[in-house]
């Protein structure tokens, strides 16, 4: 097998490297990945300045753009033809409306969007030196895993417990959640008195949603959610037709 493989945390981060050992266990490794981080791109694409690739070993390139570039420049200029796209793996958890913000996702979906397989893997513990205590697992999530997004071609977004809090209690096929942030905004002055803002905010919630990813990351349980790049919302489309039926402009 042949794998592409991406993050949003730059071509260094250790998560990256973790699932690199992990998948050259069952197949041969290439790497596209940001040359620094890109958390919070999204779905972004590069279209207003050029973008460069950087080989920084056999094998790895750094790319000067977004996780969604990686893998476009892989299918589409570098011709890769990799079997399955990895993403990941991303300290920090990638649930519910994580998905709508998270470049590590949106690389697999990328991938996805292409007709290549593909996992967006995420550890829920934000702390980098605990993915070391992961990867024993990585191998035998990839063999589980692999032949299911294989089998459905989707992007297989997938979040792991913090390993730290005990064995994981199994696998469970997971619809996304709610997540909510505190939605801080930090309104400061920098040396030169012009205002400046850092957006976010620590507190987070999750309500309790039966079947969700978030309950599944509380239970102990590796969630897996498919996704797909269709954003319509099909229980809407019958009451907008009857709404707007007979309407002239």
């Amino acid at each position: 097998m042949r794998f592409l493989l991406t993050n949003d945390d730059g071509v260094h981060a250790p998560g990256l490297a973790s699932l690199a050992r992990a998948a050259s266990q069952l197949g041969e490794v290439f790497v596209v990945a940001p040359d620094t981080e890109r958390s919070g791109s999204s779905h972004a694409i590069t279209l207003f300045r050029p973008l460069r690739l950087r080989e920084v070993q056999p094998g790895w390139h750094a790319c000067d753009g977004t996780p969604t570039d990686c893998v476009y420049l892989a299918l589409h200029h570098m011709d890769l033809k990799p079997d399955f796209v990895l993403s990941g793996v991303n300290p920090g958890p990638n649930l519910a409306h994580d998905v709508l913000y998270s470049g590590t996702v949106a690389a697999a979906l990328e991938g996805a969007h292409w007709q290549v397989p593909s996992l967006a893997i995420s550890h829920c513990s934000s702390k980098e030196e605990e993915i070391a205590l992961l990867e024993p697992y990585l191998p035998g999530l990839l063999r589980k895993l692999l032949p299911v997004a294989q089998s459905t071609r989707a992007c297989l977004n997938v979040n792991l417990p913090p390993v730290r809090e005990g064995p994981y209690k199994g696998i469970q096929v997971a619809h996304l959640g709610h997540r909510y942030y505190s939605n801080e905004v930090i309104a400061r002055n920098d040396p030169r008195g012009r205002m400046y803002y850092w957006i976010g905010g620590a507190k987070v919630t999750m309500p309790d949603m039966e079947g969700s990813d978030c309950n599944g990351i509380r239970d102990g349980y590796v969630t897996v959610t498919p996704l797909g790049d269709d954003l319509t919302h099909q229980g809407k489309m019958r009451d907008m037709a009857t709404i707007l039926r007979g309407s002239a402009l």
